[in-house]
């Protein structure tokens, strides 16, 4: 089974999200701030993150950054800023893909599968 972590920390965007991709036959692990996605990256096996770009301990970009360093983990940045340069920050430090929130799930579903 595939397993995913998402770090979001708006709550009810995390649970839509689960929901979703719990449906699908994917294995979920959620956390709320960067720190502790960090931590769990590092500690368990994961087959992609979804990262959201405004946590409120470091942004996403941080956390791509400081995962690069030791993973080449498959990486979805998503964000509620629509910015071009965000975008492209994202995928010049090492995500895989960025999506705008909010996002079609299944687009979003064929994203994970893609990478």
């Amino acid at each position: 089974m595939t397993k995913l972590l998402i770090i979001e920390d708006d709550l009810q965007q995390s649970e839509m999200l689960s929901d979703y991709l719990s449906a699908e036959h994917l294995e979920i692990v959620t956390c709320a701030n960067g720190s502790d996605g960090l931590s769990r990256i590092q500690r368990e096996s994961f087959d992609a993150v979804i990262l959201d770009v405004g946590l409120p301990d470091m942004d996403g970009f941080e956390v791509c950054r400081r995962v690069r360093t030791f993973s080449q983990l498959p990486i979805l940045m998503l964000t509620a800023r629509g910015d071009e340069m965000d975008r492209i920050i994202g995928l010049e430090i090492g995500a895989d893909d960025f999506l705008p929130q909010p996002c079609n799930q299944r687009e979003l579903l064929a994203r994970i599968h893609a990478v």
